[in-house]
Formats: structure tokens, C-alpha cells, sequence
């Protein structure tokens, strides 16, 4: 949920920075985001098709380490008044590195009749994220600005990692057996 929470928050942020702090019009805030979506298809695809089947769940680290150092350029760039495509573009990748293992390791005990129940579950629960960083991450940039906001969401990203290393305690190989690490 912290994930969806930053990313869905972050979102709403980059837009409301480009127009009202920067004047920039709806369409030119609107394909800002392009790198971000970008990145994302990309590596998603990637993810899904050649990484998690080689290193399994251990991938969201990577993803949520990208997203986190694409957050944190975000800042850094509102703070310097920059162009933030380079940063959406990094963020982008690292949440494309991030969703799928984090779906795959999710829902990988749960029984093939319980599939469509566990899905819709998980759904609400990125709902929820989504619309909590809407509102939390959107009051931090109006009493705050972008830069404290893109901080916030960078120890949301923290919190995230720490989540993680619980979730990814039975590894999912690639055969999809469960094998435990060193840390169980």
C-alpha cells in the first residue's frame, strides 16, 4: 500500500508543481509524465519477462531503490527549478521493477480457487494507498511545496523496503516452488 500511496500522491504532485508553481499549462503538466509511463512499460515488461523468473521476489528491492533515487532527483530538481524528466524517467523504471515481483510474490500462496478473491483484496488495498497519498502527499506539497513532499514520499519508499524484506522471506523461484533464504 506505501508503494501505491507514493506513487498515486507523487503523481498529483508533479502535476500541481508544474502548473501552479511553475505556470505550466494542463497539457504540458499532463505529457511531463510521459518518461514516467515510459519507463514503467518498459520495465515492467522486462520484469515480467526475463528478471523475475531469474531472481524472483529480490527484484522489488532493485525497483523500490530506482524509484526512491528517482523521487529523491524529483526534489531535487523542484528545489533547483529544473526539468523533472530525467527523474520521472528513473522513478518510472523502478516502479516497473517494483509492481510485478511485488504482485508475484503477493499472490503466489494463495489456492487457484482463491485467485479472483485475493485479487480484488489486493485492488482495494491500492486503492486505499492511492487515495490516502492523494491526500497525504497533496497536503505536504500545499503546506510545504514539492521538494518536502518528494521527501516524504522518499520515507514512504523506506517503510516500503522494510515491509519488503517480510514479504520476500519465502523466495518464488522460477519453477514457482518456495525455497527459504538465509534470513528465515
Amino acid at each position: 500500500m506505501r508503494s501505491t500511496l507514493t506513487g498515486r500522491g507523487l503523481m498529483q504532485v508533479v502535476v500541481l508543481h508544474l502548473q501552479v508553481a511553475q505556470h505550466a499549462g494542463p497539457r504540458t503538466a499532463g505529457l511531463t509524465l510521459l518518461p514516467w509511463s515510459a519507463g514503467l512499460a518498459v520495465s515492467s515488461w522486462v520484469a515480467g519477462t526475463y528478471l523475475v523468473p531469474r531472481f524472483g521476489g529480490r527484484l522489488l528491492f532493485a525497483g523500490l531503490a530506482l524509484l526512491a533515487a528517482g523521487v529523491a532527483g524529483l526534489a531535487a530538481t523542484f528545489a533547483a527549478g529544473w526539468s523533472p524528466l530525467v527523474p520521472l524517467a528513473v522513478g518510472g523504471l523502478g516502479i516497473g521493477l517494483f509492481t510485478v515481483p511485488f504482485l508475484t510474490v503477493a499472490l503466489h500462496g494463495v489456492q487457484p480457487e482463491e485467485t479472483g478473491s485475493a485479487a480484488g483484496l489486493l485492488n482495494a488495498v491500492q486503492q486505499l494507498g492511492a487515495t490516502l497519498g492523494v491526500a497525504s502527499l497533496g497536503s505536504v506539497f500545499f503546506s510545504a511545496g514539492a521538494p518536502t513532499a518528494c521527501w516524504v514520499a522518499v520515507a514512504l519508499l523506506a517503510a516500503a523496503t522494510v515491509t519488503g524484506v517480510g514479504m520476500t522471506r519465502d523466495q518464488v523461484s522460477a519453477s514457482g516452488s518456495v525455497r527459504r533464504t538465509a534470513a528465515s
